[in-house]
């Protein structure tokens, strides 16, 4: 199994993450909610140095009932979902190589969004359990076209939603929002592509790594997960024809 091997990380990696987590927190301290930050703090992350993945599964695992595994790269959807059925995150060891990278150019994924951007809403029992029930179901079906759907459904709120906060401001809740500044400042500001959550209209809406959304979908509260999975478990997932490449990535 492979593990993060924290001490090969070098000083210039532990600065970066020092940089990118002091600029994003910073930025992100009127634009992400109360729960988001709870998180964070219950999980004891710092700017000080990269988290150590025993240092959070001893936290997480009590907290939640999940664990972070180490991933050389990210895994493709299916094996994302299957992760999330028995509660397992996975999580890229590698950071980008700096501060202001686009990850677009670097695989759109790194430790920074992993750990800063996502573990955090792990915390909160309607995204745990999202997550959760929407890996079960990838389990149950496994033809290509139905993984491309659950996967546009996750990724479509999990790496570029927006919650609206208690007050009623639309906030990030994505993220790839949370940790890239250009992609949040984008999705704050375009308000007229901001949607409700309509599970039909979601699932419609086609995802892909490296390409901004067409639009972005604004949960009320995070309860609008539960509603969503339990929709999709009534209703079923559509028959939809995909592209053959799409159908590849997904598998």
């Amino acid at each position: 199994m492979y593990q993060q091997q924290y001490h090969q990380y070098t000083i210039q990696q532990q600065q970066t993450w020092n940089i990118l987590y002091t600029k994003r927190a910073e930025a992100l301290s009127a634009t992400v909610s109360a729960p988001f930050w709870q998180g964070v703090n219950a999980l004891g992350l710092k700017a000080y140095f990269i988290p150590d993945f025993q240092e959070i599964n001893f936290l997480l695992r009590r907290l939640a009932n999940w664990e972070v595994v180490a991933v050389q790269e990210p895994l493709r959807p299916r094996q994302v979902l299957a992760k999330w059925a028995k509660q397992k995150f996975p999580a890229v060891t590698s950071l980008r190589l700096h501060p202001d990278a686009d990850l677009r150019l670097q695989g759109n994924k790194d430790l920074f969004q992993d750990m800063f951007g996502q573990l955090p809403w792990l915390l909160q029992p309607q995204v745990a359990q999202f997550m959760q029930q929407i890996g079960v179901l990838s389990l149950q079906h496994k033809d290509p076209a139905e993984t491309e759907l659950l996967w546009r459904l996750a990724q479509h709120v999990l790496s570029n939603g927006l919650l609206r906060d208690a007050e009623g401001k639309v906030t990030l809740l994505g993220s790839h929002l949370i940790a890239n500044a250009p992609e949040a400042a984008l999705a704050l500001k375009n308000e007229n592509i901001w949607k409700p959550i309509d599970l039909d209209e979601i699932l419609g809406q086609p995802y892909k790594d490296g390409e901004r959304p067409e639009a972005y979908f604004v949960l009320e509260s995070l309860d609008d997960l539960t509603q969503l999975v339990a929709q999709l478990e009534k209703e079923g997932l559509p028959v939809v024809e995909l592209p053959a490449q799409l159908q590849l990535v997904a598998g």
